[in-house]
């Protein structure tokens, strides 16, 4: 006795439905696979705002955001007043004797001069910790901005807390600890991003003369990439410096109004205005800062 197959309408019908729940089940894996990469950044955010801070309340001052080896040793490690002041930036602290052995010292990694290899930076000096800089939803690929490290997409508040040696400021030190009023409402790392791909160096919005004088431009090259979710859930995760860590939704321009810097990364500041960067009372605010 022959079996009956199959008919055409049955077969669609059959595909059909497999159509209508895949249709039903894509989007919420999707959701789903979103909200555990953002999870895992928003991890990897808290143990740096974490390790930030203890680094900056042992030592009495913020990490630097980058320090030029071939430079520093005769600018600042060789004037005696300093030396007194900022015991901490002894080269031998680091692993060296002198600050030209290295080639690069970044707040995420170092590298020895004439080696391939780098190392975690100064906040997490000696530990292995590699993924913990690197955003899961980064391409590897396409982050090498900076002497070959290719683990990052986060940056780091260099505007008011750390520092990037030879920038345009007024201050040619990191922060103190003590300067900082209300933790809670500074921030310290985000997802980085400009049109150029992440960055490691996070700006404000607005230039403020007292603390950093850079141009427009490289204000714009230090903003934050919406990189996680789709439509009215694209959003960036930031720390503070107390720890915890929040969704931005709303993108800012440089000068503080609305919208995104760069329409294919997704790039924009986070705020209308300098406070939750840090300025004057550190986490006092001087501008309104709508999400």
């Amino acid at each position: 006795m022959r079996r009956r197959g199959f008919s055409i309408i049955e077969l669609v019908l059959i595909m059909g439905l497999i159509c209508l729940v895949a249709a039903m089940t894509i989007p919420s894996l999707f959701e789903a696979y979103e909200a555990a990469q953002s999870a895992k950044c928003k991890s990897n955010l808290h143990l740096l705002a974490v390790f930030c801070q203890s680094y900056a309340m042992r030592e009495g001052f913020f990490p630097w955001g980058s320090i030029e080896p071939s430079q520093h040793e005769a600018q600042y490690w060789g004037n005696e007043a300093l030396k007194l002041l900022y015991p901490r930036e002894n080269p031998r602290r680091f692993g060296v004797e002198h600050w030209s052995e290295y080639s690069s010292f970044c707040w995420d990694f170092t590298r020895r001069r004439g080696e391939d290899g780098w190392d975690c930076g100064e906040i997490l000096r000696g530990v292995k910790a590699r993924d913990v800089f690197g955003c899961p939803k980064c391409n590897r690929e396409r982050t090498d901005n900076w002497d070959g490290n290719h683990v990052t997409g986060y940056n780091y508040n260099v505007c008011y807390l750390g520092f990037v040696e030879n920038d345009s400021s007024a201050r040619k030190y990191p922060t103190a600890w003590e300067s900082v009023k209300h933790p809670s409402r500074v921030v310290v790392f985000g997802d980085g991003g400009y049109a150029g791909g992440p960055n490691k160096f996070m700006r404000a919005p607005i230039q403020d003369k007292q603390y950093d004088k850079s141009s427009s431009g490289l204000r714009k090259a230090g903003t934050q990439a919406f990189r996680h979710g789709r439509g009215e859930k694209r959003h960036c995760n930031m720390a503070f410096l107390d720890g915890h860590v929040e969704e931005f939704r709303q993108p800012y321009k440089a000068g503080g109004s609305p919208g995104w810097v760069d329409k294919n990364t997704h790039s924009a500041f986070i705020s209308s205005g300098n406070g939750i960067y840090g300025p004057r009372g550190f986490g006092v605010g001087d501008n309104d800062e709508p999400r």
